[in-house]
């Protein structure tokens, strides 16, 4: 029987973890401990879109789904990944996938931010041929699909728009071994009622 490869491509939630500027700041702390409650109890306050995590159409969109109210059958699939630099022309594959990841290789300095600056993006134009393609997923190793202080939201609008859920924050490091690879990728994020987004754990399987 082939063995299967199974990449983890999140990032772990972890108090001093980076976070995007304006966004809640990520707190985990020990609330109950074992030496004096008997048990390990940890709490969080966490952003929606903290560390890994899926933006909902309802995230830019008005009335668009919601994370409760996406398919799970559209967050797993075929997929593939692109070494992507946004001041280059984007090359899709002739061959059809159901998610397209985007590496570039901005999270390899994940522990070296406290908020993220200067981060990569997709290219309005390539969000265009991203959901022209046809894809259902797109996910990228940075903060945001989106050119920093952008004010009209173009590339959200293009792919959550036309209910492509974006996936942000992916782990470059993992990604990285995953570059021009074929893979089966099955995206969870964690079921928020109502949500705009939520932190996920996505797992790439390659045979």
């Amino acid at each position: 029987m082939k063995q299967l490869k199974i990449f983890d491509l999140s990032v772990p939630l972890e108090e001093g973890m980076p976070y995007f500027k304006g966004d809640p700041i990520p707190e985990i702390r020990q609330f109950k401990s074992i030496k004096d409650n008997g048990y390990n109890l940890k709490e969080l306050k966490i952003g929606t879109h903290t560390g890994t995590h899926v933006d909902a159409p309802s995230h830019f969109i008005e009335n668009g789904k919601t994370i409760d109210q996406l398919d799970l059958s559209d967050l797993m699939g075929s997929a593939t990944c692109l070494s992507y630099d946004p001041f280059r022309q984007l090359k899709l594959p002739e061959e059809h996938y159901d998610i397209i990841f985007l590496y570039t290789g901005y999270n390899l300095s994940w522990g070296k931010f406290k908020t993220f600056e200067n981060f990569s993006y997709i290219k309005d134009k390539d969000a265009g041929s991203l959901r022209n393609y046809g894809v259902k997923v797109v996910g990228i190793d940075s903060p945001s699909a989106e050119i920093q202080n952008s004010k009209s939201f173009d590339v959200h609008r293009i792919l959550l728009g036309n209910s492509i859920p974006i996936v942000e924050n992916l782990n470059s490091v993992t990604l990285s071994g995953l570059v021009d690879h074929s893979f089966t990728v099955q995206v969870m994020p964690i079921l928020v009622k109502g949500g705009d987004g939520a932190p996920a754990r996505v797992i790439a399987i390659e045979e």
